[in-house]
């Protein structure tokens, strides 16, 4: 008897607990809010991919089905996760979607825009997009999921682009991109597309437009010429949860909006029950050092963040800055 009240009393206990808890992330999720109206929100992405479209998993040419199958319904049960997060924060971002998920589930694109986030392309496959021929191929593929879901927003897969490819995506209906490393204080436009900058470490990095780098991804030597891309989900887990609460708390002061990205496989991690195939998330140090980092999750500062700053839409900040915005000549 006296084993059943002790088990029922802490169960009571616990429950009593988890109500305070709850009650006080709510009182303090209502308080950033208050705090934040007087600031310009930060911007945070989330690229939503699977695995399944890897480089050596694309050169298979798999059907639908496979992919699916090979999927395991993970692009499902992360998209419901982090929607829930999403949720419990009262946050509204932009997900830049692979669209071609939205042929292996039809539905998950609706889902998304039915909880109030916006909709971007992040290409059909996650091709490299390095190329007028490649941007052609995978803008034809996703062309109808643009214009239905009414998409202007675009992010490069892995932050590599051509200065050439600006000219088609404005033929396609796109108003913006973030698909460059730079000082996201600095917003310009090539050729009628905005052009969003992913945050670097260096504030005193401010180029004409003719001297930003094509591709603009993470070698020396664009780091050495633009600093630490810190709006890379690559470094959340190098740097940490308190250097990023330091960075938006002094950009929020300054009244800029930082511009960061993560991704969904980093929230959630992904499983697969295949015996040829498997995420690289699933790799040790030893195996893939370089891409290490990617594996860690970071769903603890993706929260933190969430409590602690007020984030936008792409297609909001675009609207509320397009008058200041750069000219490109």
């Amino acid at each position: 008897v006296n084993f059943i009240l002790i088990v029922y009393f802490t169960h009571l206990l616990f429950h009593i607990f988890n109500i305070f808890a709850k009650s006080e992330k709510i009182a303090i999720i209502r308080l950033v809010e208050a705090m934040n109206k007087k600031y310009h929100a930060h911007l945070l992405a989330l690229d939503f991919e699977s695995w399944i479209f890897s480089d050596y998993v694309n050169r298979e040419n798999l059907s639908i089905k496979q992919l699916r199958e090979l999927d395991n319904n993970y692009t499902l049960q992360s998209l419901e996760e982090i929607l829930k997060i999403l949720r419990e924060y009262r946050q509204k971002i932009t997900f830049f979607v692979i669209l071609k998920l939205e042929e292996l589930y039809p539905g998950i694109l609706a889902r998304i825009q039915d909880e109030g986030h916006e909709i971007g392309w992040h290409s059909y496959t996650h091709e490299t997009l390095l190329s007028l021929e490649t941007l052609e191929k995978e803008l034809h593929y996703s062309k109808k999921y643009i214009r239905k879901y009414k998409i202007r927003g675009f992010q490069a897969p892995k932050i590599q682009f051509f200065k050439e490819g600006y000219d088609l995506l404005k033929q396609h209906g796109f108003t913006y991109s973030s698909s460059i490393y730079g000082n996201s204080r600095y917003i310009y436009n090539f050729d009628g597309i905005f052009e969003i900058p992913v945050s670097t470490s260096k504030e005193s990095y401010n180029p004409q437009m003719e001297r930003i780098t094509f591709p603009s991804n993470m070698n020396v030597k664009n780091i050495l010429s633009f600093g630490i891309p810190i709006g890379s989900s690559y470094f959340w887990s190098i740097l940490g949860k308190n250097y990023y609460a330091r960075k938006l708390t002094h950009a929020r002061e300054k009244n800029i909006s930082m511009n960061l990205f993560i991704h969904n496989w980093q929230i959630v991690k992904p499983r697969s029950n295949s015996l040829q195939f498997k995420p690289k998330e699933h790799k040790s140090f030893l195996q893939n050092p370089l891409y290490y980092p990617y594996t860690k999750n970071v769903k603890d500062i993706f929260e933190y963040l969430l409590l602690g700053f007020k984030f936008q839409t792409f297609e909001e900040y675009v609207s509320e800055k397009k008058n200041l915005f750069y000219s490109c000549r």
